[in-house]
């Protein structure tokens, strides 16, 4: 049986991101309450607009970045398993199996042509989306080493 753990690409941290979202917090309130006590004190909401706006995207950051995707192919089945935070901190698994010997690997070009590919598990009229926040070289990586493992007639008749 063979593996493979995907993962995005995330240097950022819980502990970095509240140093991030803490230092503009700071900044930004310091500049609002200045112009607060010049006069101009309608900067105020929309600094707490700007402030409300950029936790939610550190938030999704943060979440999108601990997706996790499993896939397993052995003699008789590929499976994928699929691991995601939603908003209120739980995680969800999508499982999907397909038989090995009708289950075929297709790198599908973005469209349009700079937009990123799509790699695809399909079997029966099914299909599955591995590796989406995978750079296109990666993806490519991705599909030569399934696509080998899928065409490995020692792996079908479980001569290891």
């Amino acid at each position: 049986m063979n593996s493979f753990e995907l993962r995005p690409n995330s240097s950022l941290t819980p502990r970095a991101a509240a140093f991030f979202y803490g230092s503009l917090v700071a900044i930004l309130l310091g500049i609002a309450l200045g112009c607060a006590a010049l006069g101009f004190w309608p900067v105020l909401p929309f600094a707490g607009l700007e402030l409300a706006v950029l936790c939610g995207t550190v938030t999704w950051v943060l979440r999108r970045a601990d997706a996790r995707e499993y896939i397993r192919v052995d003699d008789t089945s590929v499976m994928v398993e699929k691991c995601a935070r939603d908003r209120r901190g739980a995680t969800h698994r999508i499982a999907y199996a397909f038989q090995r010997p009708w289950t075929q690997l297709e790198l599908r070009p973005g469209s349009p042509a700079h937009w990123p590919s799509h790699l695809l598990f399909r079997s029966r009229g099914r299909s599955v989306e591995i590796g989406a926040f995978l750079t296109d070289g990666e993806r490519r990586g991705l599909k030569d080493r399934l696509a080998e493992l899928l065409a490995d007639d020692h792996l079908l008749l479980g001569r290891n």
